[in-house]
Parts: structure tokens; sequence; C-alpha cells
């Protein structure tokens, strides 16, 4: 029993690793969203900030912060705003709006 309780705990600290954010991730380029739109994402000091297609400011004030990506969304086409969180997944990004209890996620696939 302790054997399998160590063994769960190494498992789960292996995951953390693996798959966990790191302040180093770079979102930086071009990105493809899922309707088609392309959003640019640049690095100013230790934040990100994404704008899309026409100009307008669409991701802000991402940062890192208790080992996770965090920030704003917005839609401007439908005048909608949420907080975030971003992830980088094997060339994909993941961001996952939140607003209330509700939460929305987002596949955007890099543009070389």
């Amino acid at each position: 029993m302790k054997k399998r309780a160590i063994l769960v705990l190494f498992l789960l600290s292996l995951t953390a690793i693996v798959f966990g954010q790191h302040a180093t991730d770079d979102f930086t380029g071009k990105w493809k969203t899922d309707d088609g739109h392309l959003i640019t994402i640049s690095k100013n000091n230790q934040q990100f900030t994404g704008v899309d297609y026409k100009n307008r400011v669409c991701l802000y004030n991402i940062h890192f912060e208790k080992g996770v990506w965090t920030g704003t969304v917005e839609n401007h086409d439908e005048g909608k705003k949420a907080d975030c969180e971003i992830y980088l997944q094997e060339g994909k990004l993941k961001v996952v709006a939140h607003k209330g209890f509700f939460s929305k996620t987002f596949i955007w696939i890099k543009v070389q």
C-alpha cells in the first residue's frame, strides 16, 4: 500500500513537470483561431498581447502568475470580454475563457 501511494505521488509530480506551464513559454507569432481569423501575439516586458485581423487588441495582460498564464480575452465582434488562462500544448494554444461559472475552450493553431 505504501509503495502504491509513493508511485501515485511520483506519477502526479511527473505529470505536473511534463505538462506544467513555465514562465519561459513563448506565445509570440501568428495564430489561427477556431473561426479562421489570425491573431498576432507579441511580447512587451513580461506580458503578451494579441491583436486581431482588424488591428484590435483581443488578448491582453497575459502574465505568468502562480504557475499559470492568465489575462483577458475579448471578442470585439460579439462585444464579449472574459478572464482567461492560456496553455501552450504541442504547437497549439489552448485559450480557456471564464465568465462567472461558465467557461469555453478555444484551440488556436500556430501559423508558420
